[in-house]
């Protein structure tokens, strides 16, 4: 059984849901993440053509849905009629692409207190607002102080932090940064997302240091996930949540 009191170690972060059991971005790879214990779950929003909140992670819907085209161009009643899982393995065929609040209602509802990363999704069509709509429904279910909202984009991240300083944002980036510790105090971030092969130990603890969380993604392979856990990152966030909680056992922080 999962003990949601053991908070000394790396955190484990399932990345679009328990993405390697079952179609990313869907209830049940988020149901199933819950399941296996991972402290967190991220995900992907996004904005229909009417102004509804979805979960999904590219610009169109061709990769992973049996629909094709823009999701921006969509509404939603277009993307429910979508079949989202059968890509994936047929026993989840007519799994649909969620919405935000569907996702946020797991959450409030999982036997333990599952953290969410929020990713924040821009495509070919700027998203108005996107931000603050999120936030808005993150707080009509209470998981404020369970969310962390991130993103590429850090224009609409600083926005929000302005507009909503209780609001916990998350720099996410690909390409290593001089001193990025320096870069989230400027955007008052408490954390940075990079791409785990983008990171050093000394660079980890670096920021560490300087009161910055440092969550690498997409970190899948034993080595690579023993390696960060090692190095004492506060979380990784994995297609393979059950691997990484096996690995990442209870340990003393490194201070």
């Amino acid at each position: 059984m999962f003990d949601a009191s053991q908070k000394v170690r790396t955190q484990v972060y399932a990345h679009r849901g328990f993405a390697a059991r079952a179609p990313e971005n869907t209830l049940p790879a988020f149901a199933f993440a819950i399941e296996a214990g991972a402290d967190g779950i991220e995900f992907d929003v996004q904005m229909t053509a009417d102004g509804e909140l979805i979960v999904i992670h590219d610009d169109t819907v061709d990769r992973t849905t049996d629909g094709s085209g823009q999701v921006a161009q969509q509404t939603l009643r277009d993307l429910r009629r979508l079949d989202a899982g059968s890509w994936f393995a047929p026993e989840f065929a007519g799994v649909s692409v969620p919405t935000l609040d569907e996702v946020l209602m797991l959450a409030a509802e999982a036997p333990y207190p599952v953290m969410l990363n929020l990713e924040l999704k821009y495509g070919d069509t700027p998203y108005p607002a996107l931000e603050f709509r999120a936030w808005e429904r993150v707080i009509a279910y209470g998981l404020g102080a369970r969310t962390i909202v991130s993103s590429f984009y850090h224009e609409p991240l600083r926005r929000l932090k302005r507009a909503q300083p209780e609001a916990e944002i998350a720099l996410l980036y690909q390409d290593g940064l001089v001193d990025p510790w320096l870069y989230a105090r400027y955007l008052d971030a408490g954390a940075l997302h990079p791409y785990y092969k983008s990171v050093t130990a000394e660079q980890i603890a670096q920021i560490q240091q300087q009161g910055v969380k440092v969550r690498v993604y997409t970190v899948n392979a034993e080595d690579d996930l023993r390696r960060f856990c090692r190095w004492g990152v506060d979380a990784v966030i994995t297609e393979h949540p059950d691997l990484a909680r096996a690995l990442c056992a209870p340990r003393p922080r490194r201070h």
